[in-house]
C-alpha cells in the first residue's frame, strides 16, 4: 500500500529503509515513523514512550494516531492472511525486491 500510494502521488520513497535502518526512507518524519513502529512491535514500553514522543515532536500528535492506526490495521490484515492460509503470489516478487528480500523468504 505504501509503495502504491507513493507511486500514485509521485512521492519519492526508499522501501529498503524497512529492512535496512541505515537507509533514509525519503519521507517526512520517516526515520521517526520507523522508530515508532519498531518500538511498537518490540514490546519495551520505555522504547515505545520515547519513540512516540519523538514522532509527536517531529510530526505532531495526529501523525502518532495515524501511525498507530495503520500499524494496527496491518497487524489485523496479517493475522487474517495467516489464519486463512492465503498464498503469497508472484506479484509479491517485485515488492520483495524493493524491500531487499529474497523471493524464497515469501514461501
Amino acid at each position: 500500500m505504501l509503495r502504491a500510494s507513493a507511486h500514485a502521488t509521485g512521492q519519492a520513497i526508499d522501501l529498503r529503509a524497512i529492512t535496512d535502518r541505515a537507509t533514509d526512507p525519503l519521507i517526512d518524519a520517516g526515520i521517526g515513523l520507523l522508530a515508532f513502529v519498531t518500538a511498537l512491535i518490540g514490546g519495551d514500553p520505555s522504547d515505545l514512550d520515547n519513540a512516540r514522543t519523538a514522532l509527536r515532536d517531529a510530526a505532531g500528535p495526529d501523525a502518532v494516531v495515524r501511525a498507530a492506526a495503520v500499524a494496527g490495521n496491518f497487524q489485523m490484515m496479517n493475522r487474517i492472511v495467516d489464519a486463512t492460509g492465503v498464498p503469497i503470489g508472484p506479484s509479491m516478487r517485485a515488492i520483495a525486491a524493493d524491500l531487499g528480500l529474497e523471493a524464497a523468504d515469501l514461501a
